[in-house]
């Protein structure tokens, strides 16, 4: 070990060194790497001072617990909570002061970065209540049901971070996932069993802390609330009671089923459409993932050297991705539907098969859906 890190560690075991440096060292209280809160910093004042005035003579209304880790979720969850809070609601934000979820971080970097987030977000008292889980103390045992749970997580951590499917629970990013997953649902469980709030909200909650939290809350049968982001700019997807990336969307189906679209509303339906087929952003989407043109069919026949026998698509997901994970419903794997459509179509020389890769893959340092097809039809 160099000399830096072996000073870094011994004095993240000390109690209080890390807090005596962080005041010595850094008297300006800034950032010192990618956990960075400064734009937030910067606008906390103006922030803080607009939501008092609607608090002041807001009604009362819920006891909300709002958690988050990394730091760019804690500045979305600092503006949601402060908006909360200007309607009257009582907010609690718990939060981890991470800069990574597929990297362990040493107790010296998690401390000084716990002090960092501590003095920006002790500025947003009274209106919030921060809370850092690296301050809580666990709860002594953690029920097997939940235990259970946490282990799932990990598990979808496993294969959400390495991209793969197939995973034994002995690899060293699950053993990494698996030990702050529990403790995050340990110091969960303890903070709510004693301060139970009326609502909890949670960003995602499928995966990582996120995800550990979320099964302490529903644990705990406290009514939870998840959300993402998704290709509509300013648009969020929200989950009651539910993981909001599986798209349950039942009870909206029921309530909306019979409703006529205005010609309003059918006119936006025609362009948000027209621009997702067009390749283009405009003001629909928050980002695009198709990067091909459309093109007619001869064309596309032509340049992938396709004759007329009747085409079949298969278009597929990433390997790996929160999307996919837990909703084997036909198939044990994506791999393995892949695998065997691929074989089905292999001895049936009248159709012709195209498999159309997600281009997400080329953000993504995992196997691709390609390699498994050459491993199951070598060229």
């Amino acid at each position: 070990m160099k000399p830096k890190a072996l000073v870094k560690k011994l004095l993240g075991e000390i109690p209080f060194a890390v807090e005596l440096y962080w005041l010595l060292r850094n008297p300006e209280k800034k950032a010192f790497n990618r956990f960075n809160l400064e734009d937030m910093k910067t606008r906390l004042p103006a922030m803080l001072a607009e939501t008092m005035s609607f608090a002041q003579s807001a009604p009362t209304g819920k006891k909300v617990f709002l958690f988050v880790y990394l730091h760019f979720w804690i500045k979305h969850a600092v503006a949601i909570g402060l908006v909360l809070r200007g309607l009257g609601h009582e907010v609690t934000l718990g939060y981890l002061p991470y800069s990574d979820f597929a990297k362990p971080v040493d107790q010296f970097d998690a401390k000084r970065q716990n002090q960092y987030a501590c003095s920006i977000l002790e500025k947003a008292k009274p209106l919030l209540t921060p809370l850092s889980f690296l301050d809580l103390e666990p709860a002594r045992k953690i029920p097997a049901a939940l235990a259970r749970a946490v282990e799932q997580v990990s598990l979808f951590d496993t294969q959400y971070i390495l991209q793969r499917e197939e995973v034994t629970c002995l690899e060293p990013t699950y053993t990494f996932r698996h030990d702050r997953n529990m403790d995050a649902a340990r110091k969960a469980l303890a903070i709510l069993r004693a301060n139970r709030p009326d609502v909890v909200i949670i960003a995602n909650g499928m995966i990582q802390e996120f995800g550990a939290v979320y099964e302490t809350a529903r644990y705990l049968d406290i009514p939870t609330v998840t959300y993402e982001f998704g290709e509509q700019d300013q648009h969020i997807w929200l989950g009651q009671n539910t993981l909001v990336i599986n798209h349950v969307t039942d009870d909206l189906w029921a309530a909306c089923q019979d409703r006529v679209l205005s010609d309003e509303q059918r006119a936006w339906l025609d362009a948000f459409l027209a621009s997702r087929q067009g390749q283009s952003i405009g003001p629909q989407f928050a980002h695009l993932w198709q990067k091909a043109d459309r093109a007619g069919g001869t064309k596309i026949r032509a340049s992938l050297e396709l004759d007329e026998r009747p085409v079949v698509l298969l278009p597929t997901n990433v390997l790996g991705d929160s999307a996919t994970l837990g909703l084997t419903i036909f198939s044990r794997t994506m791999a393995e539907w892949v695998e065997r459509t691929v074989l089905f179509f292999e001895s049936r020389p009248k159709v012709q098969l195209v498999i159309r890769i997600h281009p997400g893959e080329t953000l993504t340092g995992g196997p691709s859906v390609a390699d498994l097809i050459h491993e199951v039809l070598p060229v």
